[in-house]
């Protein structure tokens, strides 16, 4: 049996949390009797040429049913890196207003979690953490408990409890941290939770954030792909075992019955890794993880509720990771007074709406201090649609015939026409008025190092 360390920290002082005065008042639509159960499902490291449903050369027979039970967004947007894109779906708020560092969210922040329990909720997360403070730059972050959540079994609770995500996993349960044993594999650990947190709490409304690690690097074999040798091969593996994974859940939710009035997202919080080129509808696309690029940026964005929306569409609109928590709000029917940035997804689903918003804007400041990823990521504001993308340096590009952004645009030889629409977005861009770029570290240190047992495992 795995030795068991409970993580001791100081009690945290209650947060009072912020309800902004100046708020966009969100009407409740209720589109089903009672309210529906939440799941979102949010892959790591996926863009959109990864999904089967969305021409992928990968088999992912179990999310596809998703899209064939519910709504395909064909544009879905997350920003080129997890922190900025797991804070900005917590909250339905622009990061430049919230993001402090990597790994770091901000406890007094209102969240997904803490609107669904206040609804009456049971609520858990299960998978990647990764929040609750930098060990460079970020202080002290959230912990689940303090955003809402009744109960985790998370990977990377606190860096210093990181760990292997994979084989012979270290992860954390309510407060307690296990290293498992060498045989077991976490992604399975955290689906067996998941399902049982379902079994537990499926006769109530429940809220379930489901991060499930894969297919992030390192490249590793799965219990169903023992053979893979190739980092190609150990991708296709993982991009297999999650969808492995999404079956079981599925069929959980059918055993149960509950399957028709619960509430399904399934998004990727980016690009996948630029070591793993797919192929989607026979093009070959290099993952962009950490380039604001399209491959950054373009990732699969399904969202399913049998009783609530329609069946196998698909929308050609542009939506974003910002558009969760709206959509939750207006399909759960509890008001809400904290202003946010998305959008409720539900009209356009319906095919009421066919352009729910003109552009995407994205502020994206991954940096935390080391010099490599200081170079390789740096800071930018940017601004597209499906044709046009403007940077806050003044670059401008033509996305739908350069996705790779190799030729900048020169602005006075385009023709009139292009002229006037390069003049409209550049105009929306200007009235975000969101301030200059500027570190947002926070100079403030982590409590120290907590030591891992060793594995007593039985062989």
């Amino acid at each position: 049996m795995p030795r068991l360390l409970a993580i001791l920290r100081p009690r945290r002082l209650a947060v009072v949390r912020l309800l902004f005065l100046a708020t966009i008042a969100l009407a409740p639509a209720v589109y089903a009797q009672e309210k529906p159960n939440v799941i979102i499902i949010f892959a790591d490291d996926i863009g959109i040429e990864t999904i089967g449903a969305y021409g992928s050369e990968y088999e992912t027979p179990h999310i596809d049913s998703l899209a064939e039970n519910g709504v395909r967004f064909d544009h879905g947007y997350a920003t080129p890196v997890c922190t900025t894109s797991r804070t900005r779906l917590l909250t339905g708020t622009y990061n430049f207003k919230h993001y402090k560092a990597f790994a770091h969210l901000d406890p007094t922040l209102y969240t997904i979690p803490q609107y669904l329990k206040d609804s009456g909720y049971d609520t858990c997360v299960v998978g990647k953490w990764q929040l609750a403070g930098n060990m460079e730059y970020g202080g002290v972050g959230a912990y689940p408990g303090d955003i809402g959540f009744d109960e985790y079994l998370v990977w990377q609770l606190e860096r210093t409890l990181k760990g292997s995500r994979y084989w012979q996993p270290t992860l954390s349960e309510n407060g307690v941290a296990k290293t498992y044993c060498k045989d077991d594999f976490a992604p399975t650990l955290l689906n067996d939770y998941l399902l049982d947190f379902i079994d537990r709490k499926g006769d109530s409304p429940f809220f379930a954030l489901y991060n499930p690690v894969l297919a992030h690097d390192p490249w590793t074999t799965t219990p169903d792909s023992l053979d893979a040798e190739t980092p190609k091969e150990k991708f296709r593996g993982m991009m297999a075992y999650l969808d492995k994974m999404v079956g079981r859940l599925l069929a959980k939710l059918d055993e149960r019955g509950i399957a028709g009035n619960t509430l399904i997202f399934f998004i990727g919080d980016n690009g996948a890794h630029p070591q793993i080129t797919s192929k989607r509808n026979g093009e070959s696309i290099k993952g962009g993880k950490w380039l604001p690029i399209k491959a950054g940026v373009h990732v699969p964005y399904i969202v399913q509720w049998k009783e609530g929306l329609p069946r196998g569409v698909h929308r050609e609109g542009l939506v974003e990771i910002l558009d969760v928590f709206p959509t939750i709000v207006a399909a759960v029917g509890e008001p809400i007074s904290v202003s946010m940035d998305g959008i409720d997804l539900a009209p356009h689903a319906h095919g009421k709406v066919s352009h729910p918003r003109d552009w995407i804007f994205m502020h994206y400041d991954p940096q935390w201090g080391s010099d490599y990823f200081n170079t390789a990521m740096p800071a930018a504001r940017f601004l597209f649609n499906k044709q046009w993308k403007l940077y806050g340096d003044g670059r401008a590009y033509r996305i739908d015939l350069d996705p790779l952004e190799s030729n900048e645009l020169n602005i006075d030889s385009l023709s009139e026409a292009d002229r006037s629409a390069y003049q409209s977005l550049r105009a929306a861009f200007e009235n975000m008025n969101d301030g200059p770029l500027k570190p947002a570290y926070l100079n403030q240190s982590l409590k120290g190092s907590i030591p891992l047992p060793s594995p007593d495992c039985e062989e």
